[in-house]
């Protein structure tokens, strides 16, 4: 115990040396040859110099500061304290690099590495723990804000400063799902006590505090800053972000979206509508707290969206959505401004970020209806701006103006001191403010264009009609409501940053929009294949190809003073008088869009072949948007071929006569014919039979392939070498597909074709024999009770009915596997054969009914085998299938 310092010393060191610099300390050090310091603590005048083992004081204070923690102090007093210590923990980190004893002890002692580490884990427990909303003074809230920064920033001292490396050591570390856990929760109530210091001002307790109002809210935003910008660091490896995904507390109850939710609702009261500084660092909060969650949704390993429904968390999102699209209104309709005023601080990419969570949005099923509905509103608002402030904003490689990004070089020793004073002075002190270091790393172009990629790809995503995602109630629903937009007002749903006067005049409403989108298209087809896909490209086609009947029909009154002998009104009035369909043969041979590139230097041969051109780039494209939900309508390319003939076909569709402005009757024929043959063929199969047989049998192994990458690599390899060449991302989506038919069968009854894959027939003779084979059938699938009752006579995607031994129906299914072994089952030798069941009888409670064969591999009731496999995939006799 004689090499040991008394508590009592270690706390007066804490006391007398967090106030010093790391250069102070370091010059101390170097007056004393036998590596202690003597200081003065200052508590007592004419008090006698303390001296102390640096090394000893270094190996005590991690376990020391925990001890303290655990203690039953006071609390106002302890976190004072326990900040000191943090603050003189960092400042000897700092000196590793000029004393080499401290850097003995302090980074490669492995012992005391963990205390540290065991440190901040508890410390981010004992922070985070309690969420529910509590009120707190200015006094306790700012300290414990400073505690949550200080401590997560302290491991970038004593591990290291890159966030890569503190990765890898957190994810070894066996408390790391506490830690994201705790963490999350704690930078969740630094955001909860700041929310309500911007509602509630409290100039008493700021007096106290010797500062004033506005001074103690940036200091606690620069706190809530650094927290959040120190999580968001780390979930941008994907190794940690897939780890986030998978906390059930996070992601399966909400944690995470809540913490955005919490975020995004920071709401500027007028007291701080001056305060630029505040404004700025709430801003640039709110667009990492986007970027995190745009992270997150893309996680590999999971899909968050997925995990979030199945715990019955949808509302949070839909609450983070309504945020997303407000902040996109906002932003789009600051966008708008001719010359929006410039900021004095750089304010985040809170529009790019949130338009990137809108394209996972809108993308995916559970809210591509409520996107429709309110977004939609907006871009029709957009497209109403005159021709020249249009293409100023989306179609320009040069903008006006731009949003800045900055991350705050956030200085825990800076920080903390100021928090300290703050409590003890008696006068006013200003507060530190931080380096804000520019991370603009996309040029004006660059940004430009990926802010116009972002606004087609969500058009195509809402535009996109996938019969086995959407309901017949979706289709048109988007055009729909993006005309009956152009009649409302711009100016009131463009947050009224600019008059009415601005917008162009409803009777030339019509004639604009249509420039507007012809113009977007054009400056799109520039866009591929480095900011926007062909598929993307391709949708916006056919919107545009529908459209335009569709403004003529709605402006052809208010338009014909403007327009004498504009043509198309009949097909126009005909429109308006029969519901819309605009996915049917009629709908598509009256559109007739007018492109405004007819004229350009380009001229017509050259477009067509650059067109063609960038089609023939794209044939590893799958989906536009994020992959990892199975819910996801995902946009099916057909082949590439069909492709570069459809670019080619609607080149030509939308150019503009020069003699009579209107295309040729058999050309919108064609058209319409490539545009219906597209739908019908919309998911072509990428394998072959074989390679497919081949994946079946490996998903019997493994029924959650999708969810690992390396397993996706590995198949996509093997089944290259066995046919045509499969890559990576072709093979996951073609696993999402599979995955999501099966689960829409599952509810919905059996699936039109005889394969799990998902892909429709591979040619119109094929769909033809299945029509043919389906009026042979007699009034239900299931009903033909002379069907062989060997495995012999059945084969993979049969549909069949399930029986038990009294010949009572238990469901129906579809037959998947009828030879080989199948999880140590010989399924010719037991006349046995696996299917995928796709509804049971009314009859059964499927969760808690036994199934034949029965293990831990596949489960023993009907739910526990969902649960596995996705689907109620079960062995069943080959005699009880009819």
């Amino acid at each position: 115990m004689s090499g040991l310092l008394e508590p009592s010393q270690v706390v007066a060191a804490v006391k007398g040396l967090h106030w010093r610099t790391s250069l102070e300390i370091h010059k101390l050090l170097k007056d004393n040859e036998d590596f202690s310091i003597t200081y003065n603590d200052g508590e007592e005048e004419g008090a006698e110099p303390e001296k102390i083992d640096v090394e000893k004081l270094v190996g005590m204070l991690p376990l020391h500061l925990l001890s303290v923690f655990i203690s039953t102090h006071e609390e106002e007093g302890k976190l004072r304290y326990l900040l000191s210590g943090i603050r003189l923990l960092n400042t000897f980190c700092d000196l590793t690099s000029r004393h080499p004893r401290l850097d003995q002890v302090l980074l490669d002692d492995v012992v005391l590495t963990t205390q540290m580490l065991d440190l901040v884990i508890f410390t981010m427990v004992a922070l985070g723990g309690n969420r529910k909303e509590s009120w707190k003074s200015d006094y306790d809230s700012l300290i414990e804000a400073t505690m949550v920064a200080s401590t997560l920033h302290l491991m970038h001292g004593f591990i290291s400063p890159n966030s890569q490396d503190l990765v890898i050591v957190l994810l070894a570390h066996p408390k790391v799902d506490v830690f994201i856990d705790a963490a999350f929760g704690a930078v969740h109530n630094v955001v909860r006590s700041l929310r309500a210091k911007l509602l509630h001002r409290q100039t008493d307790q700021t007096k106290k505090l010797g500062a004033n109002s506005v001074g103690a809210v940036n200091a606690h935003c620069q706190q809530a800053e650094a927290a959040l910008q120190f999580l968001h660091s780390l979930c941008q490896h994907k190794l940690f972000r897939d780890r986030v995904a998978k906390n059930q507390e996070l992601c399966g109850k909400g944690g995470v979206l809540m913490l955005a939710q919490s975020i995004l609702s920071l709401y500027i009261t007028p007291e701080w509508v001056g305060a630029a500084v505040i404004i700025a660092s709430i801003s640039r909060i709110n667009a990492k707290a986007l970027s995190l969650l745009h992270h997150l949704f893309e996680a590999e390993s999971v899909s968050f969206l997925d995990e979030v429904e199945r715990s019955g968390s949808l509302h949070l999102a839909q609450t983070v959505a309504s945020k997303v699209l407000e902040l996109m209104r906002l932003g789009l309709s600051r966008a708008s401004k001719a010359s929006p005023p410039p900021n004095e601080y750089p304010m985040g990419f809170v529009l790019l970020n949130a338009m990137r969570l809108a394209d996972v949005f809108s993308d995916d099923s559970h809210f591509r209806r409520f996107f429709t509905k309110h977004f939609t509103m907006v871009l029709s608002a957009v497209f109403c701006l005159p021709h020249g402030d249009f293409l100023s904003m989306l179609c320009s490689s040069d903008l006006s103006s731009r949003e800045d990004d900055a991350t705050l070089d956030y200085d825990l020793f800076t920080s903390s001191g100021w928090v300290l004073s703050a409590f003890s002075s008696p006068g006013e002190l200003a507060v530190p403010q931080f380096k804000l270091n520019f991370q603009n790393n996309l040029t004006m172009s660059s940004y430009a264009h990926q802010r116009t990629s972002l606004i087609v790809k969500i058009m195509a995503n809402l535009h996109c009609f996938v019969p086995e995602v959407c309901t017949e109630d979706d289709r048109n629903r988007f055009i729909q409501t993006f005309v009956s937009g152009l009649r409302k007002d711009p100016s009131s749903i463009l947050v009224n940053l600019l008059p009415s006067s601005t917008y162009t005049p409803e009777a030339q409403r019509g004639t604009s929009v249509c420039k507007n989108i012809s113009s977007l298209l054009h400056h799109a087809e520039f866009l591929i294949p480095n900011a926007l896909n062909v598929e993307d490209l391709m949708i916006l086609r056919v919107f545009c190809q529908q459209l335009e009947p569709l403004i003529r029909s709605e402006f052809e009154e208010s338009q014909a003073e403007d327009n004498q002998g504009a043509g198309g009104s009949s097909s126009g009035k005909q429109l308006g008088k029969e519901p819309l369909n605009l996915n049917n043969d009629e709908a598509s041979e009256d559109s007739d869009v007018r492109a405004e590139g007819a004229t350009t230097k380009q001229g017509v041969n050259n477009e067509e072949m650059e067109i063609a051109e960038r089609s023939k780039e794209s044939d590893n494209l799958e989906t536009s948007g994020s992959e990892t939900s199975s819910n996801r309508g995902g946009k099916g390319l057909v082949d590439q071929a069909e492709d570069g003939y459809l670019a080619r076909t609607f080149t030509k569709r939308l150019k503009v006569s020069a003699s009579s402005g209107e295309a040729k009757e058999d050309e919108r024929a064609e058209a319409s014919l490539l545009l219906e043959k597209q739908r019908t063929k919309r998911k072509r199969s990428i394998m072959s039979d074989d390679q497919m047989a081949m994946m079946e049998k490996a998903l019997v192994d493994e029924p959650d392939m999708q969810r690992n990458s390396a397993w996706i690599r590995t198949w996509a390899d093997k089944l290259s070498l066995q046919g045509p060449e499969v890559t990576s991302a072709q093979l996951k989506n073609w696993l999402n597909n599979r995955k999501a038919k099966l689960a829409r069968a599952s509810k919905h009854g059996p699936a039109r074709d005889n394969n799990s894959s998902g892909d429709l027939p591979e040619s119109p003779g094929d769909e033809n024999t299945w029509q043919q084979q389906q009026q042979q059938k007699p009034t239900t699938p299931f009903a033909d009770k002379a069907s062989a009752s060997s495995s012999e006579g059945l084969k993979r995607g049969q549909q069949v009915m399930l029986v038990d031994e009294r010949g009572v129906e238990v469901g129906k299914g579809t037959v998947l596997k009828t030879d080989g072994e199948w999880y140590g089952l010989s399924l010719e030798t037991r006349q046995v054969c696996v299917v995928d069941v796709i509804e049971l009888s009314g009859l059964y409670d499927y969760s808690k009914m036994s199934i034949p064969y029965g293990s831990d591999d596949v489960g023993r009731t009907f739910g526990e085998a969902n649960s596995r496999f996705g689907v109620m995939r079960v062995a069943w006799d080959v005699s009880k299938l009819q």
